[in-house]
């Protein structure tokens, strides 16, 4: 079983996607970008709006509860900014990898990150 651009399918692994087919190299510049880049700008778009959602519920209760959100928040912005700073120094390193043909490590480095 394979995972292909329809689907799964329950055919041979030449009809499905490459395990080291690499878009960076082959995809137009546009489409690269917003693909690589839409997961992001929803992933922040989503927790702003969890933020604000908190702040106006616990609002409506006292402000003690809204002064300990906003309190928290700033720790919750230096967890996410450590995460992707993370995330972006295992995409450093597996980019590398990946252009000297090093799958083995290459996927040793994505594995590690997550």
């Amino acid at each position: 079983m394979y995972a292909n651009k329809k689907g799964i399918s329950m055919g041979n692994m030449e009809n499905s996607v490459k395990p080291h087919e690499n878009k960076m190299g082959t995809m137009p510049m546009t489409r690269l970008i917003l693909t690589m880049s839409l997961p992001a700008i929803f992933s922040m778009t989503i927790q702003a709006m969890y933020n604000v959602v908190d702040s106006i519920f616990i609002g409506n209760y006292d402000a003690d509860g809204l002064t300990a959100t906003s309190l928290a928040y700033p720790l919750q912005m230096l967890l996410i900014a450590f995460a992707a700073g993370t995330a972006v120094g295992v995409n450093s390193f597996v980019s590398r990898k990946l252009g000297e043909k090093n799958f083995v490590q290459a996927n040793d480095g994505a594995t590690h990150g997550l």
